[in-house]
């Protein structure tokens, strides 16, 4: 039975202060996952390689799957554990979980990939905490199908609450949500193993999914373009030594032809008629 939209509760959103880790001895454990089913295990994976690849050339940009996010000092369990989260300005190193007071600020964009045990709890419970440590954007997919009232949403923060994300008209008939956070437009894409997560590049129109074989060909076409600039540069170095060798060679022509010249005129015979 499908899970109405439920309405989300306006909370105050606490300000994230780094704290030193010293000053606090308690222990944060990182999180386990077990996916609840094939559709959530594929639809959570592809959801966060896709957004990996998408931001691989941005060293302050995190994304992380299944981590464990703690949001108040001194109390683990004040904890969220997002299927997918994207989080800019904090860098790309490695954590064993996250927590807010350290980083300095909240996850930017979370996805929750429901399943039968969670998606009421993701409906009403995590939407509340996230509204209320300062999530940008909270969005939910329905892997099955059969567990909310429509396969894909996307909510926005505002004023402490959330609020639906914008729809945008594409191509025929396609309808994309716009995640003003992430820069792309999504939508929701049956395939053979679940309802998955497909992204587009407003730029350049450009759709992806995660999928392993359409991470591979964005993979190896950025690796190609890489060495096509490589070859590109390291033509246009050659071309800048070849260039300062040849002005060097005319230099050292004209140097030697105006020692030459200074040669012959210095034994050079006076002029016809010369006193």
């Amino acid at each position: 039975m499908a899970t109405p939209r439920t309405e989300l509760p306006a909370l105050a959103s606490p300000s994230a202060t780094a704290v030193p880790p010293a000053t606090d001895e308690v222990e944060y454990p990182e999180g386990h996952w077990i996916a609840q089913s094939v559709a959530h295990g594929v639809t959570v994976r592809q959801a966060a390689a896709a957004l990996d690849l998408h931001f691989r050339e941005r060293s302050e940009v995190l994304v992380a799957m299944e981590l464990m996010v703690y949001y108040q000092l001194g109390n683990n369990a004040a904890k969220l554990q997002p299927d997918v989260q994207v989080v800019f300005g904090v860098g790309r190193g490695n954590r064993s979980s996250y927590r807010v007071w350290e980083e300095g600020k909240a996850p930017d964009f979370v996805l929750e990939v429901a399943s039968p045990s969670t998606a009421d709890t993701d409906a009403r419970h995590k939407a509340r905490e996230y509204s209320r440590i300062g999530v940008r954007e909270y969005w939910r997919i329905d892997p099955q199908g059969a567990l909310m009232s429509s396969p894909l949403e996307g909510y926005v923060l505002s004023g402490g609450r959330y609020s639906p994300a914008e729809r945008v008209a594409g191509e025929g008939e396609r309808v994309y949500l716009r995640s003003a956070v992430l820069g792309l437009e999504l939508r929701s894409e049956r395939q053979a193993a679940a309802t998955v997560l497909v992204f587009r590049d407003p730029a350049t129109g450009e759709e992806f999914d995660g999928a392993l074989p359409e991470a591979e060909r964005r993979r190896l076409a950025a690796e190609r373009d890489k060495q096509a600039l490589q070859q590109r540069v390291s033509a246009a170095e050659r071309e800048k030594r070849a260039a300062e060798q040849r002005a060097s060679v005319a230099v050292e022509r004209a140097r030697a032809l105006e020692e030459q010249l200074r040669a012959l005129t210095a034994h050079a015979p006076p002029p016809e008629g010369h006193p």
